[in-house]
């Protein structure tokens, strides 16, 4: 089963009066890129290349450098995570990092890495950075320019505590024991490479145990079962969504025809216990002419662009139409949806504000 369907319906956008808090979407934290590429450096170009912890600290936030034209607003949805992040730029990031190695090394007269060592120590950089973005919920857009398609398996939330715990912890404790070891005058051989090897198969097992139990959270939620759940309602699409703190609790989005239904998914490691708990619904109401001319405006095209579960609120003020866009998948258990675009209109619906916030 697919755990992510779509449908042209889930395309539409819907009508609700709900006024959004303020949240933000965000892939992989550049603390847990650049952990990784430590480990990545010690376990395997260490002992080839020069600089090499450098270079894959460098390579594996290099796809991130769009963060400088993605601002301010509706731009960075419409930017990052964009071209940079393509598997087009793999390459040419990875030529860039041998490059550098091979200058810097000669500045400071080392020995100069080849060119197919430090291409390999780029690629392998980059590559983990746009496998950790894939994994998140955010998208990352590997065919850009030619496809506007944003790749998410919403397996690891934007920011993973346990997983930066593990890297922290099998990186810094050779450090400490370095220290240690110094301070009392033994001499022992490193453990900076057997520890960055743990750490990386312990983060392999984390994330594995994520996708894991987010196939057993997506399961459930189309299966005979959820029907009364769902008032016999046909659901054209679905998704779970990671919470931090744990992988076997999980935030459901279910697009039905009336309503989207947010659920809580409690996924234990005994994948048939797991439960589906209702936490809230968002009916929808007919489209009103302002929400049908803010989704025309360049902010709300933008945003339905990148919106898997597009919302939106119609509020009347004055002489003013203020459209407040969502996406449901950023909404967990009882609380609203943070992010949001809005479009202000005047009475003879004239886009006359634009903006975008989280």
């Amino acid at each position: 089963m697919s755990a992510r369907r779509r449908s042209s319906s889930s395309r539409s956008l819907d009508v609700r009066c709900v006024i959004s808090l303020q949240l933000g979407p965000s892939p992989m934290d550049i603390v847990t890129n650049t952990l990784v590429g430590i480990a990545l450096s010690r376990v395997f170009f260490k002992k080839r290349v020069a600089y090499a912890a450098l270079g894959l600290v460098v390579a594996v936030n290099l796809p991130d450098l769009d963060v400088i034209y993605s601002w301010p607003g509706i731009r960075y949805v419409q930017f990052h995570g964009g071209i940079l992040h393509s598997v087009w730029m793999l390459p040419l990031w990875a030529l860039l990092i041998a490059y550098g190695l091979r200058r810097l090394a000669q500045w400071r007269k080392r020995p100069v890495p080849g060119w197919v060592a430090g291409w390999a120590l780029g690629a392998v950089g980059v590559g983990a950075h746009l496998i950790l973005d894939w994994c998140g919920i955010y998208g990352v857009r590997l065919l850009a320019p030619f496809s506007q398609h944003r790749f998410a398996l919403d397996w690891l939330p934007s920011y993973d505590p346990w997983l930066l715990f593990i890297l922290a912890a099998f990186l810094g404790f050779p450090m400490l024991l370095d220290l240690v070891t110094a301070e009392v005058g033994v001499q022992q051989r490193s453990a900076h490479r057997v520890s960055a090897l743990i750490a990386l198969v312990l983060a392999a097992g984390w994330i594995g145990l994520r996708a894991r139990q987010h196939q057993a959270a997506t399961s459930i939620l189309n299966t005979k079962d959820m029907a009364e759940m769902y008032e016999s309602q046909k659901p054209a699409s679905w998704a779970a969504f990671p919470i931090a703190n744990t992988p076997f609790a999980w935030s459901a989005v279910v697009d039905l025809p009336q309503n989207y239904l947010i659920a809580a998914v409690a996924a234990p490691w005994d994948t048939n216990q797991t439960v589906v708990k209702p936490m809230r619904s968002y009916i929808k109401p007919p489209q009103s002419p302002a929400i049908a001319r803010a989704a025309a405006s360049h902010t709300g095209k933008i945003f339905l662009a990148f919106a898997q579960f597009p919302f939106a609120s119609d509020q009347q003020e004055a002489n003013l139409s203020l459209i407040s866009m969502t996406d449901m998948r950023y909404a967990q258990g009882y609380d609203q949806p943070g992010l949001h675009a809005d479009i202000t209109l005047n009475d003879a619906m004239k886009v006359v504000g634009q903006s975008f916030s989280w």
